[in-house]
């Protein structure tokens, strides 16, 4: 093998060369929602701010939603969404909380004031009927079909349309307010295709499946943010927390603050209750 020619240049040797992985950029996310910061909006100079409680939000995909929908707001300087404590913040010269709780209902989700004392909950049956209605439909579809086929095919469109109806809804909603792509849209047009292909049974269990993924996945964020709900309120109250607290560490106790104790760790408390001190349970 012949050694090229260099013409008195110097070859560089590759061997040298470090590689090293690019830096990664602070904006970078991979899913919607991803890049929505928790941090709360510093206070503005000029204009007013207006704070609501956003219900209906399932996940971080929900909360930039309604911050889509009120960036349309005419009038509206910054609007953010902290999904974690189900906070909406926006700062405006003008009132515009009508116009904001206006475009949020178009969005599908329901504002209510901070200040105002919480709204009774809806039952767990009327919050669950629609996916109770779909599994009893489900289930007298695959019945009929099993003695007569025709009619189990027209049992299962007929499911899958009594499925479809508040998906298509709140697609038609997000659609209005600029989310043309979101996940409604997108299962809205697979039952949809699959009711023209002849797959009666497989759209009114993708409609099933979906409906039940949305019921867990609004019961976890829940259960978080009650979570951060209930660290909130112990750090709160434990802010004058008594000094006198000690710590066990293989069977001798020693006097311990606050910060000896980590996420994680145990406490090693007594019976003895202290007054001012309360803990509350998740």
């Amino acid at each position: 093998m012949l050694t090229p020619d260099t013409d008195g240049k110097k070859v560089p040797q590759f061997s040298s060369f470090k590689l090293a992985p690019a830096p990664r950029k602070v904006d970078d996310c991979c899913c919607e929602g991803a890049c929505a910061t928790e941090a709360l909006v510093p206070d503005t100079i000029e204009g007013t701010r207006y704070t609501w409680k956003v219900a209906g939000m399932d996940c971080a995909a929900c909360a930039r939603k309604v911050e889509n929908a009120v960036r349309q707001v005419g009038g509206v300087n910054q609007v953010q969404v902290l999904f974690a404590t189900e906070k909406l913040v926006v700062d405006a010269n003008a009132d515009i909380r009508q116009h904001v709780e206006r475009a949020v209902q178009k969005a599908g989700y329901t504002l209510r004031d901070e200040q105002a004392t919480a709204e009774a909950r809806e039952s767990r049956l009327q919050e669950n009927l629609p996916l109770i209605t779909l599994i009893i439909m489900m289930a007298i579809s695959w019945g009929l079909e099993q003695f007569n086929h025709p009619f189990g095919q027209l049992a299962f469109i007929a499911t899958t349309l009594v499925g479809l109806y508040p998906i298509a809804r709140q697609a038609l909603r997000l659609m209005k307010t600029g989310s043309w792509f979101a996940i409604e849209t997108l299962m809205s047009v697979a039952a949809i295709g699959a009711l023209f292909i002849g797959a009666t049974a497989e759209a009114a269990m993708v409609l099933l499946l979906f409906l039940i993924g949305e019921r867990l996945e609004g019961w976890a964020a829940s259960r978080a943010r009650k979570g951060v709900s209930a660290l909130m309120a112990l750090q709160t109250g434990n802010r004058h927390a008594p000094a006198r607290w000690r710590a066990r560490r293989g069977g001798d106790q020693h006097p311990a603050t606050r910060r000896h104790y980590r996420s994680g760790g145990r406490w090693a408390l007594t019976r003895r209750r202290q007054a001012g001190l309360r803990f509350r349970q998740f």
